[in-house]
């Protein structure tokens, strides 16, 4: 087979969708499953060193092309098929294209929408794309629900195809290494509890700060350590620290590589993701597999993918977000348990599934 795959959320800032593409394309060349692909990406978007030497390369061809000129490439680079892995299918092979929809946050929640027309137009390009391709993945059964209830998807035009976690994520207790990181980000304190999301609204960076706020004495001496991109159009951290009078218990580092958050996550007295909306929530997983205890949303995705591993609270209620942090901060059983239960939770999602599953769905496209 010959397989053309959307390369551009892979170059530059990669964000989840970055990361999906990355972890997808990689597996699935590493199990050689004689299949060649060709990865587009906009022009001056080049190969990045770290794909130059991933096992199975030689099966990879890199092409530049504008978006213009994508509709032709299907039948010029004679492709069976086109996988889009951002939401947009941009062509077809012989045997049509599949497009994956991670999830419909701004089709719930059009008004953080920063395009000038809103988001209907996108919304609409992006059920029309659904539609016609052979086949939508999505990551959970939540999305695939979302499908079907939002944009009138058939439930066997859907195929769920869960992520994975990196191997970039297991414990790491390098006291020294640790030392380091602290120095360099400013964490004065030994104990911390970690955030991760940026000010995005739907990361709810604002909720978990009013949280803490309540709990304040019962957090005792412990940071609260926010990770990602401070600012927002509809947030921002340091602001709502202010706001909460918290600003002397925060720190916000920016964001962070790979490295700094295996650190971060695997000395975490908690780590808190109590997100608005996810269609998966990779955080949730990598804190896991590093050994986190994980404190995370009842809702959406996130109760999907944590199962039994994990203290879930509602999200939009402080008070109860308040609540089950003391809770899993104090009770040390508790948070052994988490811990076992997280790593476990973690080994039931691997790279090399979603690589297994997506060719599969490849071979069955393709006959």
């Amino acid at each position: 087979m010959r397989i053309g795959i959307d390369a551009n959320p892979m170059v530059g800032d990669m964000g989840g969708v970055g990361w999906h593409s990355y972890h997808l394309l990689r597996t699935m060349l590493a199990q050689q499953g004689g299949i060649d692909f060709v990865a587009y990406a906009r022009p001056g978007a080049d190969q990045p060193d770290s794909v130059k030497v991933w096992p199975g390369v030689q099966k990879l061809q890199w092409v530049n092309s504008n978006k213009w000129g994508m509709g032709k490439r299907g039948s010029s680079d004679l492709l069976d098929l086109y996988h889009g892995t951002n939401f947009k299918m941009q062509t077809i092979g012989r045997y049509g294209g599949v497009v994956t929809i991670h999830d419909l946050w701004l089709d719930r929640h059009p008004e953080y929408s920063k395009k000038m027309l809103g988001q209907w137009p996108s919304s609409f390009k992006t059920r029309q794309t659904a539609l016609r391709a052979r086949k939508t993945i999505t990551v959970s059964e939540f999305s695939a629900r979302e499908l079907v209830e939002l944009y009138g998807l058939k439930r066997e035009h859907i195929k769920v195809i869960p992520n994975g976690v990196s191997g970039d994520f297991v414990p790491r207790l390098d006291d020294q290494a640790m030392a380091e990181l602290r120095t360099r980000i400013g964490l004065k304190l030994e104990r911390y509890v970690l955030f991760i999301g940026g000010a995005d609204p739907r990361k709810n960076h604002q909720v978990f700060l009013e949280a803490a706020e309540k709990v304040r004495k019962k957090l005792g001496s412990r940071m609260l350590v926010l990770v990602g991109s401070p600012i927002h159009p509809f947030g921002n951290y340091e602001e709502t620290a202010r706001r909460r009078s918290l600003s002397e218990k925060v720190l916000c580092t920016g964001r962070l590589s790979t490295s700094d958050l295996q650190l971060l996550y695997s000395y975490t007295d908690l780590f808190v993701f109590p997100s608005l909306y996810e269609g998966f929530g990779m955080p949730v997983l990598e804190a896991m597999a590093c050994g986190a205890p994980v404190l995370t949303s009842n809702s959406t995705a996130l109760a999907e993918v944590a199962g039994d591993a994990a203290v879930l609270a509602d999200p939009q209620d402080a008070r109860a977000l308040g609540e089950a942090m003391v809770r899993a901060l104090e009770d040390e059983p508790l948070r052994a348990a988490l811990k076992v239960k997280g790593l476990d939770r973690a080994k039931q999602f691997s790279w090399e599934q979603v690589a297994a599953k997506t060719v599969a769905l490849y071979q069955e496209l393709c006959g």
